[in-house]
């Protein structure tokens, strides 16, 4: 027996799906150590220290992506 097309009854699209195309100013600590290639804990210790600037909300920390840009210059030109 021949199978029939059926026809997808329209669902909502995940909200994984939508892609904003803003690119967020502050990042988590999880994102942040991911863009320096680092753990959590080490993110987490500078910070700590006031090495790292960081804006508390709530129970979160989240870093401006220019301030980790500035830190990790600053942590090269050491090297240098």
């Amino acid at each position: 027996m021949p199978r029939k097309a059926s026809i997808a009854s329209p669902t909502k699209p995940s909200q994984t799906a939508i892609q904003s195309p803003i690119t967020p100013r502050l990042v988590t600590i999880k994102q942040g150590a991911a863009y320096c290639s680092c753990s959590v804990w080490a993110i987490r210790q500078v910070i700590w220290s006031k090495e790292l600037r960081a804006c508390k909300i709530g129970n979160h920390f989240l870093i401006d992506r220019g301030d980790l840009d500035r830190f990790i210059d600053a942590r090269l030109r050491e090297r240098a």
